[in-house]
């Protein structure tokens, strides 16, 4: 199954200015973290552009415009990160130094598609009337606050990706964030949900980039719950505030219940008080953050965090099925499958290939727990599919040789 790289995020960077390589080392941890493990071989890769190519030169080019060599495809989408610092104004102040005309060809390719530039400009510099300031200063950069946060580097970021990504396939640019809590009926229940928990979040929302959806104050009298998930699956994701009695209200369980039937991301995260009486099985198989309720913003920032990279993961495990699906997979969930998400799919499966013997599923990895397998393997049976049923992950599948076998 050869997949082209999917992602490619080059930082750029002079090598006198230290900030770069911090950048490119946020970054490089940043995409390497587990919630992007799962998808297919190499499919997002961290570069540094920064020591010189030739003596005296800027770096080794990106490899966008025109391939680097035989066998080294351009990925289908690509993030270019300059980071913007006083050597860099320095060495591109004149029209004929070899980084001015690196940074031309940066700004150039702005214009392409799957092509985003995403300057980082060092804090406190003075660079608008600078020759840089030209060339770049038509796109936006990323806050300057990122060059303090780690993780508010990574997020914006990838934020700025997926509505790129998400622009060029007409969809709505703006990452939504979808918050699933619980409405007060007590002043018993208010103090078992956490101190204002959902009014801390909102804040955090309000102070980014992204988009708010709250249910209470955005849904038409009327509205359709699940149609509106499932409308706004492929640019959302779904954020559940899970306070004590979070699990066991019914409207909360059908929205999440929507969200995972439309395929949309779902983050979990956790702000329990005493614990919960019962939880549900629709709530768990889902990535989840602790929020410590004496402290909660951290919390809350680890849970948008997380929100925006599987926002991204979605978008690149789907752009990653166009080639997988021609290996001749049935299904192709970007989560891994369990209970609530199969079941509607077998259903479906049934009555469009009523003739179809044997399912093949590729989901993200890690690959399913054996008991967890079992569980999905006695819903198929009871569905009629009761012997050739693979469920695979792209390392299951390439140790099997990258090839389906009847």
């Amino acid at each position: 199954m050869p997949i082209p790289p999917i992602l490619d995020v080059f930082v750029v960077w002079h090598p006198d200015d230290a900030i770069g390589a911090e950048r490119f080392a946020e970054l490089h941890e940043h995409f390497h973290s587990p919630a992007f493990s799962g998808l297919a071989g190499g499919a997002v890769e961290v570069y540094a552009r920064s020591d010189p190519w030739e003596d005296g030169g800027p770096p080794r080019p990106l490899g966008i415009a025109t391939p680097l060599g035989e066998g080294l495809p351009t990925a289908q989408f690509n993030a270019i990160v300059p980071i913007i610092d006083t050597n860099l104004l320095r060495a591109a102040a004149e029209a004929a130094k070899p980084w001015n005309t690196y940074l031309r060809e940066i700004a150039e390719l702005n214009q392409r598609a799957g092509v985003g530039v995403y300057p980082v400009v060092a804090k406190g510099l003075q660079w608008g009337t600078s020759t840089v300031s030209q060339i770049l200063g038509g796109i936006q950069t990323l806050p300057a606050d990122v060059n303090a946060d780690a993780g508010l580097f990574g997020r914006e970021l990838a934020q700025a990706i997926t509505q790129q990504i998400q622009h060029e396939a007409n969809l709505p640019a703006r990452l939504t964030v979808f918050v699933s809590h619980t409405k007060h009926r007590s002043s018993e229940e208010a103090s078992r949900s956490g101190p204002a928990m959902f009014e801390r979040v909102r804040d955090h929302i309000q102070r980014s980039h992204l988009s708010a959806f709250f249910d209470a104050q955005d849904i038409q009298p009327g509205g359709d719950w699940e149609r509106t998930l499932e409308d706004a699956a492929g640019s959302s994701a779904l954020l559940m505030i899970r306070t004590d009695v979070y699990a066991a209200r019914e409207w909360t369980q059908r929205e999440v219940h929507a969200a995972k039937h439309s395929g949309m991301p779902v983050v979990c995260m956790y702000a329990l008080t005493a614990g919960e009486e019962r939880g549900s099985f629709l709530m768990d198989h889902v990535p989840s953050v602790v929020c410590d309720l004496a402290d909660p913003d951290q919390g809350v920032a680890l849970a948008l965090n997380r929100l925006v990279d599987e926002a991204l993961k979605n978008t690149l495990w789907h752009a990653q099925t166009s080639y997988l699906s021609e290996d001749g997979f049935d299904w192709l969930p970007a989560q891994s499958p369990e209970p609530t998400t199969i079941t509607p799919w077998l259903a479906s499966h049934q009555e469009t290939q009523p003739d179809d013997k044997h399912l093949w599923v590729i989901h993200p990895d890690p690959p399913l727990g054996p008991a967890e397998r079992e569980v999905l393997l006695q819903l198929c049976a009871v569905a009629g599919y009761d012997v050739d049923v693979d469920i695979l992950t792209p390392r299951t599948f390439a140790a099997r040789g990258g090839a389906l076998r009847t």
